[in-house]
């Protein structure tokens, strides 16, 4: 007979595994959105919050993932569930806010962000629990749960407000229910099914996997036992499905008209839409370095090694039908890369899968050569330094300055190169803020905004200036100076011409020869030289102008700054040499509106040092105060739960003996 797998031990390690990476998640959380999508999960639940409706202000052209409703409205596109879910984070983020005057955006988000928290360590107490179920014990229950909870993608997208992360709690719940021998969990197991179709609807694609798994799981060697055990099950499965499908239905009917008309479209048309190029899909979710599974969760391998091990035939099973089904999907969708997220964001759904049948695996490591156990430990170790990459900068910025061919295909223009390399471009600014610019280069300090040249390439011009753009000069040597900057006052009639000057450490700079170069007042070049000695090292060049703002001097201009003058090109000099232009601008701060807190963070100008949310907190200007109550509400609870949870599952991975599954020769046919 089968052993029960909800023992003492296993609830107490499932527990401890969550409130470790529960603490894990909340102290690396991102506190931030990163795409359109997010933001309309976000907004539907607002106004559920506010009016009690699906329904989303017309008012709001940033979020683009919406569809006219049968009463003419705006609704998600997304499933109500994870909307419903988040409305209590929502009025909790509301209250918040108002301890922090004027930054209630940025807090409702980092309040926002506990759910996908919660979600995926949830998962990962799932995941040990299921690897228990299956006859394993509770340390290699343990270690499955570690590998998927911090050195898959699950971490990273755990940061995200995707539905993803949601969507695979409940297939897995549902997996895990199909498991267990009460019958009451089938019953369990047909809502999960329904609730990870409420979040997407793109989840549908699991379910047949998981209907072969239930019919595996039913299996005892002959048809009479096979039947028995279906139909004793069988019914409680149905009846968990029926009231939440005909709610999810109803849900579908009042909003789109039809019961089966989603979001997507009359049955999920859009999502069904596969116009891409399938050959490219496939490897490029598989093993191109810019988006494949095996770079960016290289210790799922674990898993693929332990299919073949016969004692967990039926996970094994189940693993390699949702790997399948979703590769053979998801690579003829012209959209298969997902992006806008860490990795192939659409194979998220099948990672607790395909993690599964590593418990095999890692029980026979229990035997074998310690080579080996070092060799399965140093590819768990490289697959948690690729998901510390995210944290080190937004993956967004990659995204904006890169051509997504050479980003997907290309080895050297992976973002997991990337990643490392803008984090320490942005580092060197940070010393040079600090300590001064290396010889033989002009820094911009300050009051300069985006680059409008080509970013890809690095080109720091043309830009505007605010009112006192700022170059630190840094010479190699003592020698003279000069230089010449092409400026342009592209104010509109009948706004006045600017008057603007050159300053040096803030005095008016004598001897500038100013040319017009347009015969009309609006592109000039400005030269000056400086005698020996005039400006050393750290010496402030200033472009100083009178300012005028789009939106305000304009009609339907969206951009709300006070711009100076426009630098289309800038050579400073030392002696013959060009000294090199470079940028280390401080960050502004955010806009707290849902686009300007959302361009905040991922735009390329604003050189964030961190991804995360302690960063954003300090970077935003913030009162100290209030800044040190975010740092203290949100980290010192995670910490403990850190501390706490890390304890019992230390004392699980120390106290099993482990390998081999408990009952191994009664359990497995």
């Amino acid at each position: 007979m089968r052993r029960a797998s909800n023992s003492a031990d296993a609830r107490a390690a499932g527990v401890a595994l969550f409130f470790f990476l529960l603490g894990w998640y909340v102290l690396t959380m991102s506190g931030h959105t990163y795409a359109s999508d997010e933001e309309t999960v976000l907004a539907a639940g607002q106004a559920l919050v506010a009016t009690g409706s699906f329904a989303i202000s017309a008012d709001e052209p940033f979020l683009m993932n919406v569809n006219t409703g049968a009463d003419g409205r705006r609704y998600s596109r997304y499933g109500p569930l994870q909307s419903v879910l988040a409305a209590p984070l929502i009025v909790a983020g509301g209250a918040l806010g108002r301890l922090t005057p004027g930054y209630g955006e940025l807090v409702l988000r980092l309040v926002l962000l506990l759910l996908p928290a919660l979600i995926t360590a949830a998962t990962g107490w799932l995941v040990l629990l299921w690897v228990v179920e299956a006859g394993f014990s509770v340390r290699i229950g343990a270690l499955v749960g570690l590998l998927y909870g911090l050195t898959s993608l699950a971490w990273p997208h755990s940061r995200t407000f995707f539905g993803e992360p949601l969507a695979t709690l409940f297939l897995a719940l549902c997996g895990y229910g199909l498991r267990r021998d009460a019958r009451r969990w089938w019953m369990i197991a047909g809502m999960a099914a329904v609730g990870a179709l409420a979040t997407k609807i793109q989840a549908g694609l699991a379910l047949p996997a998981l209907a072969l798994y239930a019919l595996a799981v039913c299996w005892r060697g002959g048809g009479r036992a096979f039947a028995q055990a279906l139909a004793g099950r069988l019914g409680f499965g149905l009846l968990g499905l029926a009231l939440p499908l005909a709610l999810l239905l109803a849900y579908n009917t009042l909003l789109f008209g039809a019961p089966l008309n989603s979001g997507y479209g009359s049955v999920g048309a859009q999502a069904l839409a596969q116009d891409g190029n399938w050959r490219t899909g496939l490897y490029g979710l598989t093993i191109s370095t810019g988006k494949g599974l095996i770079f960016y969760a290289p210790s799922m391998l674990l898993g693929l090694l332990g299919l073949g091990i016969r004692r967990q035939w039926r996970e094994s099973l189940l693993a390699v039908l949702m790997l399948a089904s979703h590769l053979a999907f998801y690579s003829k969708v012209g959209y298969w890369h997902g992006d806008g997220a860490w990795g192939p964001r659409y194979m998220v759904f099948v990672l607790p899968f395909v993690y599964l049948p590593a418990a095999g695996l890692l029980a026979a490591l229990g035997t074998r050569a310690r080579g080996w156990r070092w060799a399965a430990g140093a590819l768990a170790a490289a697959s948690f330094g690729l998901q510390l990459l995210p944290l080190l900068v937004n993956f967004n910025v990659y995204l904006q300055l890169s051509d997504p061919n050479e980003r997907y295909f290309t080895p050297a223009a992976s973002p997991i190169v990337a990643q490392p390399q803008i984090w320490l471009g942005r580092a060197r600014e940070y010393w040079w803020r600090l300590r001064g610019g290396p010889p033989g280069t002009a820094l911009l300090i300050n009051d300069f905004a985006y680059s409008e040249g080509d970013r890809a390439r690095g080109e720091l011009l043309p830009r505007w200036t605010y009112a006192n753009a700022t170059f630190q000069l840094n010479p190699a040597g003592a020698g003279a100076l000069s230089g010449t900057l092409w400026v342009a006052d592209h104010r509109p009639w009948p706004l006045a011409r600017a008057n603007f000057e050159l300053r040096l450490n803030g005095q008016p700079l004598a001897g500038v020869e100013r040319t017009n170069t347009d015969g009309d007042p609006i592109r000039w070049r400005l030269h000056f030289a400086l005698a020996p000695g005039q400006a050393g090292p750290g010496a402030l060049l200033q472009l100083h102008s009178d300012t005028w703002n789009p939106t305000r001097d304009t009609q339907d201009n969206p951009r709300n700054e006070d711009l100076g003058l426009l630098i289309e090109r800038a050579e400073l000099r030392e002696g013959d040499a060009l000294l090199e232009l470079r940028e280390a601008l401080p960050i502004p701060p955010p806009r707290m509106t849902r686009r300007g807190l959302w361009l905040w963070t991922q735009d390329v100008p604003n050189h964030h040092l961190f991804d995360l949310w302690q960063w954003y907190v300090l970077a935003s200007g913030m009162p100290g105060a209030q800044a040190a109550l975010l740092l203290a509400l949100f980290g010192l609870p995670a910490l403990a739960a850190l501390i706490a949870g890390g304890r019992g599952v230390l004392h699980a991975l120390q106290a099993s003996s482990g390998g081999q599954p408990r009952g191994a020769s009664t359990q497995y046919d």
